[in-house]
């Protein structure tokens, strides 16, 4: 597709971009490899090293669900209202996530706002102790390599 940006009264010289019905990747917590996560209770998973004042982290634990959030990974089986603050809904199917070298089990996936897709995860009992790479698949296509959790036994 063709693509002209715009800002006030410049525009770029178009050029092409292929458009694609999903581009999943996982939310960052900013510039560390670490996946916007939650516990179930709402309170942040991450390393205990990434904490700071009044943001508190602690790793996940195996067996434990957890809340992992995403952009880019199409539209749900439901309408959505085009323009809307408030968009929901399951995704058609469920993604495969692994943890470490297992799969994890997929309990929810599916948009929770505008562009924000939540799923929650059950971290594999096999999942090591630090850091663990987590991926996705769906429509096809992975998530990029690198993201990570961290798990404590």
């Amino acid at each position: 597709m063709p693509v002209v940006v715009t800002n006030a009264t410049n525009a770029s010289t178009a050029f092409a971009a292929t458009l694609g019905a999903v581009a999943p990747s996982f939310l960052l917590f900013g510039a560390s490899k670490y996946v916007v996560a939650t516990h179930a209770n709402g309170s942040l998973l991450g390393p205990v090293s990434i904490s700071a004042p009044g943001y508190s982290f602690t790793p996940a634990q195996p067996g434990e669900t957890i809340i992992l959030y995403a952009a880019g990974f199409g539209l749900p089986g439901t309408t959505i209202v085009d323009g809307s603050s408030t968009q929901v809904g399951a995704l058609p199917a469920l993604p495969v996530i692994q943890i470490g070298e297992a799969s994890a089990e997929v309990q929810f996936a599916g948009v929770i706002s505008p562009g924000l897709y939540q799923f929650n995860v059950v971290v594999p009992a096999s999942a090591s102790n630090g850091d663990n790479p987590v991926t996705a698949s769906y429509g096809g296509l992975p998530t990029p390599a690198g993201s990570l959790i961290a798990v404590q036994r």
